[in-house]
């Protein structure tokens, strides 16, 4: 079996999205930030994480990181550039279409190549369907992500607590360690049994996936690894769309169409135009009739 070094420092969605070729290049090598090692081990095909910590540099990791007969990066960054630069060997690495994406915000032109495809073109393999990472025999839950790393992908918390209370079944508020607080009140704002999982790494974050069967959240990390454990994913968009290919996997949009979008490639820290429609106008009820759809 082949045996290849994968890199991809970051962020967490990103990384889940490499799963889809991990599986079909052998025994991999995966090289990423040291927050995320516990994720890529959970990978198919990964059988070894080289973690580069906050503090170090691309030199401190030139000793840890095999040289393999191939090496596929799939980030593309200044600093995958430099580590295969000082490793040498054959690459191949993604193509980041940063000037379609561009296109895309600025005039509304056509979206870039899925992700997951992008990998699959620079891996030379054909991209895996979903599930990627076993969790087990899902159960009956559903996943509340409510958070983002920016603030017009958040849909208001007060909405959330409508729709968690509106859902049948036992309801699992989740979260990265910034998002304690957030998740804390929207749970207790639902009530009957309603929980939160916030926590810096993802041992806890996987055994309460595997207790849902679907997922309602914003466009998050968060949200991509509930569609890589093979939960079906309903995602409210706002500031990003569905079509702008980041997505894999079983998710149905929750979204208005508003000709404003696209108004950023990752989302922002304040809607451009100033309203913010996109969130404040999309409503519990028309959250609730996608899902239950």
């Amino acid at each position: 079996m082949s045996a290849v070094t994968v890199v991809r420092f970051s962020s967490l969605g990103d990384i889940v999205l490499t799963g889809a070729v991990t599986g079909a290049l052998g025994e991999v090598t995966f090289v990423t930030s040291s927050r995320f090692v516990d994720l890529a081990a959970r990978l198919p095909g990964v059988v070894d994480v080289v973690g580069l910590q906050a503090e170090e540099t691309v030199s401190d990791l030139v000793g840890r990181v095999p040289r393999r007969s191939l090496q596929v990066d799939l980030h593309a960054s200044p600093r995958s550039r430099a580590l295969s630069r000082r490793i040498g060997g054959e690459w191949r690495r993604v193509s980041r279409y940063d000037f379609k994406r561009r296109w895309r915000v600025a005039f509304k032109g056509s979206p870039a190549p899925p992700v997951v495809v992008r990998y699959g073109r620079a891996a030379g393999v054909e991209p895996a369907a979903t599930p990627w990472i076993d969790v087990g025999a899902l159960g009956e839950g559903t996943a509340l992500i409510p958070g983002a790393a920016h603030a017009t992908k958040r849909w208001p918390a007060a909405r959330w607590v409508q729709l968690g209370r509106a859902l049948k079944g036992p309801i699992i508020v989740f979260g990265g360690p910034s998002e304690r607080e957030l998740c804390a009140s929207i749970a207790d704002g639902i009530g009957a049994g309603a929980i939160a999982v916030t926590e810096s790494g993802f041992s806890s974050t996987f055994d309460a996936l595997g207790r849902c069967s679907r997922a309602v959240g914003s466009d998050s990390g968060l949200m991509h690894l509930a569609a890589a454990c093979g939960l079906r994913c309903f995602t409210v968009f706002g500031s990003t769309t569905s079509e702008d290919g980041f997505w894999a996997g079983r998710c149905t949009p929750i979204e208005l169409s508003l000709d404003c979008r696209p108004c950023s490639r990752f989302g922002g820290a304040a809607c451009p135009v100033g309203d913010h429609y996109c969130m404040s106008e999309l409503s519990v009820e028309h959250a609730l009739r996608v899902v239950q759809a």
